[in-house]
């Protein structure tokens, strides 16, 4: 894709592919024409979208995720491509391999520590307290996480995060902070998954989510690293909005974290750029395993470098 776009739309109107645009029209407006190959996540927001099932096939062959919204703007249901290498087989082995194998502990070990030192650069970004906490527990961090940092680490987070009297909550959350939070998250773990199915990865198969009726564990394994752009700037729009609706204006200014750059190990890049590196050096990791040979580190961001000074991050 060439621009990794998430694409809203929020009033009545009709979707069809028009020589091989999508055509959006709209009562009464001049139609929009968009790119499939630009669009990374198309966002249904309202009850009387009609679309038709050549739209879907065309965006799905382009990689797309279509997420359909319920009436509180959070996730309904998806749709999402099942493009694949022809080592799709190959993959599942190897999943189901890293299943038995100690590896598995240390990669979710690795996952949680970066989750941790998200946590801390959002704090230190924002001017806020108890950075240092999270970058001292990250080191703590056992294989599997057995000691529960993780979840040590979100209490105290969270804590100096949000206002006093805070609570997470991830389902039929109607408060403006977690409904805001949910909504990034959808979006943010939509781009994970397509990136995951179109690498030939079984989205059940996670390292530390494995909850039997998710189908997408492996992506909420992977969107742990990932998740401090949302936080970042939902807890932003708060300092510098307060309490605002969830309207249209701030749905999209909280999707421009897909523009956002970060610094990865090679260099940096752009979030999609930087989901790809991550997730073809986790299919790297598995080839190591599978073949019995220590695996390399997986390409995560460089979180003592971010922001970004050019204003790249965080924008």
């Amino acid at each position: 894709m060439s621009e990794h776009r998430v694409l809203l739309i929020e009033h009545q109107a009709y979707l069809s592919i028009d020589l091989g645009r999508l055509c959006i029209r709209r009562p009464q407006q001049e139609s929009v024409f968009v790119l499939p190959s630009d669009i990374a996540v198309l966002c249904l927001h309202h009850p009387a979208i009609t679309l038709t099932v050549h739209t879907l096939q065309t965006l799905s062959q382009e990689g797309a995720i279509v997420l359909v919204m319920d009436d509180r703007h959070q996730p309904l249901a998806q749709v999402y491509p099942l493009l694949a290498p022809m080592r799709q087989t190959l993959r599942l082995l190897q999943q189901i391999k890293l299943q038995q194998s100690p590896w598995r502990g240390i990669v979710w070990q690795r996952l949680v520590q970066a989750r941790l030192r998200g946590e801390a650069a959002v704090l230190r970004s924002l001017g806020k307290k108890g950075a240092l906490f999270l970058e001292r527990l990250a080191e703590k961090v056992q294989p599997n996480d057995s000691s529960q940092c993780e979840s040590q680490g979100a209490r105290h987070y969270w804590k100096h995060l949000l206002p006093e009297g805070f609570q997470r909550n991830k389902q039929g959350a109607i408060d403006p902070l977690n409904v805001r939070l949910n909504f990034g998250y959808a979006v943010l773990r939509s781009l994970i998954a397509r990136s995951l199915a179109c690498a030939g990865l079984n989205g059940c198969l996670g390292v530390g989510h494995c909850n039997q009726q998710n189908p997408f564990n492996l992506a909420d394994d992977f969107i742990e690293p990932y998740r401090f752009l949302i936080e970042w700037r939902v807890a932003h729009q708060l300092e510098v909005n307060g309490q605002h609706p969830f309207d249209a204006h701030t749905r999209k200014h909280l999707a421009q974290f897909m523009a956002d750059v970060l610094p990865m190990p090679r260099g940096d890049y752009r979030l999609p750029a930087a989901i790809e590196s991550t997730v073809d050096s986790w299919v790297q990791t598995l080839d190591a395993i599978h073949a019995g040979r220590h695996p390399s580190t997986i390409m995560l961001p460089e979180y003592e470098r971010w922001p970004l000074t050019d204003g790249g991050s965080c924008g």
